[in-house]
């Protein structure tokens, strides 16, 4: 019982800001390559249930053809240690992203708002 309390706590440690900030430049990359299969490996198991790399896929095309390639990303705005949101700068424009990590460093949401038009890649229910 003890060993398990102590391995839970090591796996918690080891998500950190700098953790949320190589997810989000994978992310980036997963997204302009349309990695629906990339982007599902780095799922959350809940979200990994829920979601098939197919789907991913075609959410990621859906997402690019009305927002354009994402070019670059700011370091979070504000953040914690499983998650933070972004500045990410798209071809038409500039969106926030929201991503959320589980302990594990496994992603449980991924979203891109902007005032006029949303795209949701994962996110729990």
């Amino acid at each position: 019982m003890i060993l398990a309390c102590l391995a839970g706590a090591a796996a918690r440690a080891e998500v950190t800001r700098s953790s949320l900030r190589d997810v989000s430049l994978t992310i980036m990359a997963l997204y302009n390559a349309g990695d629906g299969i990339g982007l599902y490996a780095r799922l959350s198991e809940p979200l990994a249930l829920r979601y098939s790399a197919a789907t991913l896929t075609e959410t990621l095309s859906e997402c690019r053809e009305r927002l354009g390639s994402l070019t670059r990303l700011s370091l979070p705005v504000a953040s914690n240690a499983t998650s933070g949101m972004f500045a990410a700068y798209f071809e038409t424009g500039t969106r926030d992203m929201y991503l959320e990590l589980d302990e594990q460093g496994l992603i449980r949401l991924v979203s891109f708002a902007g005032a006029e038009d949303n795209c949701s890649l994962v996110q729990p229910e």
